[in-house]
């Protein structure tokens, strides 16, 4: 917004998240960028600005509407690490779409994302004010990395894409936001919805054949092209409809991946008995999530919300996504999306803060140019661009044929 006083405000900055993300801008911020820190309590945030040097603190409870009004004036891009979204959310995006204010964030909640894209798309597209959602770990590489196989493909071979798998391998831990956020979606209504595999997808863009090509991955297979067997992942939930909204989203703006574009994901194993391990334990993990007692055990044993891992259990952690792309003739390549540190935190971090400084600087080279706007995508809304940022802060990506 033109006259902000601040370029970037990182909201719910005193959680294990957003300390993180507070210390990155910090570091990375480009000179002369002012960004402040805002939340709920003065006293933390005066600990986090001395911390990471901010410009300044804004209090902001999520509950009031005008103290958020006041917060987002003020700001010309908003990033919020306030989860579970559905709960402190609400109240900053729509006035970020009222302001005309660009926002980022990181949740991973789907039926949220769907109530804000009902609510806020149409209002912000007019207006060309760009609201992203799922710009952590969930879902950047995916994202970014099927819109870097689309390109490739169509650079190297002039071809269209036909179908997107995508496989993770990973090392990391969980914080208390992340926790409580899967724990709000198992409500029945909200985890009906999150089931809809073209939940995220604009009117008329949920066809019975689209929904027939876009069923999630289940069971466990050999996959020879990465020669790894697959599992079902647990963030397939929130990547693949959101990679299926940005096909649609492309599609109306004439750069859809490909006619009959498919998307799926999966966790790489070493062996068919891990795999089948593994897959056994998520089924057993999601039904415990959705009963009574076993939310509240979650709850009693997993970290609490400002909790999460050591930072030396950070440091260990890394994340690679291996996307497998094929034309409609048959050819295919691989695009690799590798970051070191611990997923849910430190990549969840750099995705994060490193869109909200495209939109605070870069705005006029990001896709579609000044007049983009809607509740969009990060391959939407920051593409191939912030990829080459992560890049330039020590994420690895590189393309290569296969077979």
């Amino acid at each position: 917004m033109s006259g902000a006083r601040y370029d970037v405000v990182l909201y719910g900055a005193t959680g294990f998240t957003g300390r993180q993300a507070a210390r990155y801008l910090g570091v990375h911020a480009p000179a002369g960028l002012r960004f402040a820190v805002a939340g709920r309590r003065r006293d933390a945030l005066e600990a986090v600005r001395a911390e990471s040097g901010a410009a300044g603190v804004i209090v902001a409870d999520s509950a009031d509407p005008a103290a958020v009004d006041a917060m987002v004036a003020q700001a010309r891009v908003v990033a919020s690490t306030a989860g579970p979204f559905a709960r402190y959310g609400s109240h900053v995006v729509a006035a970020c779409a009222r302001h005309g204010v660009d926002y980022a964030d990181i949740t991973g909640e789907t039926p949220w994302i769907k109530t804000m894209i009902e609510r806020h798309h149409a209002e912000a597209a007019a207006r060309g004010t760009r609201l992203v959602p799922c710009c952590g770990v969930d879902s950047v590489p995916s994202d970014l990395g099927t819109l870097l196989v689309v390109t490739e493909l169509r650079r190297r071979f002039g071809q269209s894409t036909r179908r997107v798998s995508a496989s993770f391998r990973m090392r990391g831990g969980l914080n208390g936001g992340t926790l409580e956020s899967a724990l709000a979606l198992q409500d029945p209504a909200l985890a009906r919805a999150f089931a809809d595999v073209l939940l995220l997808n604009p009117p008329g863009r949920a066809t019975p054949a689209e929904r027939a090509r876009s069923a999630d991955f289940t069971g466990v297979r050999w996959d020879g092209a990465r020669k790894v067997w697959l599992s079902p992942y647990l963030m397939a939930g929130t990547d693949t409809r959101v990679v299926r909204r940005s096909n649609a989203l492309m599609d109306e703006y004439g750069a859809g991946y490909g006619e009959a574009f498919a998307y799926e994901e999966a966790l790489e194993h070493d062996g068919r008995v891990p795999a089948l391990v593994f897959a056994a334990g998520t089924r057993a993990a999601a039904a415990l999530f959705t009963t009574r007692a076993g939310a509240w055990l979650v709850r009693r044993l997993g970290p609490k919300p400002g909790e999460g891992p050591s930072a030396e259990t950070m440091a260990r952690g890394f994340l690679r996504a291996r996307l497998l792309g094929e034309a409609p003739d048959g050819r295919r390549l691989v695009a690799t999306v590798a970051a070191d540190g611990d997923p849910a935190n430190r990549v969840t971090v750099t995705a994060l803060c490193e869109s909200a400084l495209a939109l605070a600087t870069d705005r006029d080279a990001l896709p579609g140019g000044p007049a983009r706007g809607g509740v969009l995508t990060p391959a939407t809304a920051l593409g191939l661009p912030l990829l080459r940022r992560l890049e330039a802060v020590g994420w690895r990506v590189s393309v290569a044929t296969v077979g």
